[in-house]
């Protein structure tokens, strides 16, 4: 019998054949879909660009803030930082209005529950007490603070833990805070250390006459907090950080001890 020739065979293909790749399109396009939505609304943490709020008036969160970039650097994102007041900076944070927060000490997710700690040290706040050269204070003791004139910076919450109530001159800066001990009206003020060596610094040789007292006032590890949003990035941002410690990356900072120098 003879053979139809290939010659008279259709020249499209076979109808069913283009019934199976019509339904695996039909399948394929709303997983498509899917994936395109995901990734739009929930960027990777590679593509996403987180803002952090600071406060530039703190020269801890101005130290913090290099130590933070670094960290997402580290760990591949990319992260901007938004300038706020001290207590707008937190509460931006907490409510989303922002990513994350340069920098506090532990406990700070139990007034504002909408953050979460990235539980790896970031920097140490320290804080000290200063008189001036010459002084017969040598060593710095809590029982000084019931027999001299004290002064101190409002606002700073460990300087108001440490006086306890009592009473202290308290002004608006830390200019103003040595201008006091300088010129005698108080006997030791404290300070966080940060701050006050900035100060020092920008004075010059007029306070070159205050000297630091030993041990150490105040000192706790301050930690980077960002929004409830963003948690699923912590692991890869505490992981930056232990790298970044185990590399001495930074020098300096070891274990904070309070009462130590």
């Amino acid at each position: 019998m003879r053979q139809p020739s290939s010659t008279n065979r259709p020249p499209f293909p076979d109808g069913r054949a283009n019934r199976r790749a019509a339904w695996r399109g039909l399948l394929l396009a709303p997983l498509a879909a899917l994936v395109l939505l995901l990734c739009t609304a929930a960027p990777c943490p590679a593509h996403e660009t987180y803002h952090i709020s600071f406060s530039p008036g703190a020269e801890i969160h101005i130290l913090a803030r290099e130590r933070v970039r670094d960290m997402y650097q580290r760990a591949g994102m990319a992260v901007e930082f938004v300038p706020m007041p001290h207590k707008r900076s937190i509460q931006s944070a907490a409510e989303g209005t922002v990513d994350g927060e340069v920098g506090r000490i532990k406990g700070l997710e139990k007034r504002h529950p909408g953050l979460r700690r990235v539980d790896v040290k970031l920097i140490d706040l320290t804080g000290a007490a200063y008189v001036i050269e010459g002084s017969a204070i040598q060593h710095y003791d809590r029982k000084l603070l019931d027999t001299v004139r004290v002064g101190a910076v409002n606002g700073v919450q460990w300087a108001l833990r440490e006086l306890d109530g009592r009473p202290a001159e308290m002004v608006s800066d830390y200019t103003r805070l040595f201008g006091m001990l300088v010129e005698n009206r108080v006997d030791m003020v404290l300070g966080s250390t940060l701050s006050t060596e900035a100060v020092l610094n920008k004075e010059g040789i007029r306070n070159r006459r205050i000297r630091k007292l030993t041990p150490l006032v105040y000192c706790a590890p301050l930690y980077h907090y960002v929004n409830e949003k963003h948690a699923d990035i912590i692991p890869l941002l505490e992981q930056a950080l232990r790298e970044l410690w185990a590399e001495d990356h930074w020098g300096g900072d070891g274990p904070c001890v309070p009462g130590a120098d």
